[in-house]
């Protein structure tokens, strides 16, 4: 009796020290979904109670690259199918800052070497593990622009994030534009109305010396508008020009509220502005 009585607390014991203890991580990283000249997978950053922040880790081989949420001149933009996930409600993906590079007769916006995309993921039943799973459409380019497609799935959970992982990760979360950034700032300074398209001048605020950009998106997939062209060259205070042209058939290309994402160096700023 006396054996029994000890045998059942010492079960009692590594039981209570078991749920003291925080879960097991499971792997940091899915395997590696390899198409022609790039790889992608799955990279975990930890859990914070309700969202799991995670990563869609893409690389490229030496002289390609791959394209933004809106890829410019040329390019096809990421598609991403989290239908095939379990214990998943809510998948946000973020887009870090992106680079414009020559394609062609005109520019295109994406990322070379590679990237991670950031992604929160809202599961479900928080107490419950998550099985993370992406079948991605996305282009890698070179001379050429080929197709590639990738899948990986990963187990999400509530234990310690990979150290390494989590800093690759945080890097590029740190990329992705804020709705406002100190010392970042965007404004329309004019609007010439007498051409065949309106032209909007913006004046930028931006870090001294750093490698500066802008981007526009309009109020939806319809509109193709140029590239803004730098006036500047250098400088804290730049200015971009923006020829209001690519817009729908019979739209009017003033008053709608457009997309400016500015880059300055490794920050960026996303507001939104209305040229009128």
């Amino acid at each position: 009796m006396a054996h029994m009585i000890h045998r059942r607390a010492l079960l009692t014991g590594i039981a209570l020290a078991a749920a003291a203890c925080p879960a097991a991580a499971g792997p940091a990283a899915s395997a590696w979904s390899r198409d022609t000249k790039s790889a992608l997978r799955l990279i975990a950053g930890g859990f914070d109670g309700t969202v799991h922040r995670a990563g869609v880790h893409i690389t490229l081989d030496p002289g390609t690259k791959t394209y933004w949420r809106t890829p410019g001149d040329s390019g096809v933009p990421p598609s991403f199918d989290w239908s095939a996930s379990d214990n998943v409600a809510d998948v946000a993906v973020s887009w870090p800052a992106p680079l414009r590079f020559p394609d062609g007769a005109g520019y295109s916006i994406g990322y070379k070497t590679g990237v991670v995309f950031p992604v929160r993921v809202t599961p479900r039943e928080a107490g419950r593990p998550v099985r993370l799973a992406l079948k991605l459409d996305y282009a890698v380019c070179d001379q050429i622009c080929i197709p590639a497609k990738g899948e990986a799935s990963l187990f999400l959970s509530a234990g310690r994030a990979d150290p390494e992982v989590a800093g690759l990760l945080a890097g590029f979360e740190a990329r992705v534009p804020r709705p406002a950034a100190e010392g970042l700032g965007l404004s329309i300074s004019a609007v010439d109305r007498s051409g065949e398209h309106p032209v909007v001048t913006l004046a930028a605020r931006v870090d001294e010396g750093a490698r500066a950009d802008l981007f526009v998106e309009g109020p939806d997939a319809h509109w193709t508008l140029p590239l803004p062209e730098a006036m500047d060259a250098g400088g804290g205070e730049r200015r971009f020009r923006l020829v209001l042209d690519g817009v729908p058939r019979g739209v009017q290309p003033l008053g709608h509220m457009l997309t400016f994402t500015l880059v300055s160096g490794e920050r960026a700023l996303e507001t939104r502005l209305k040229p009128e």
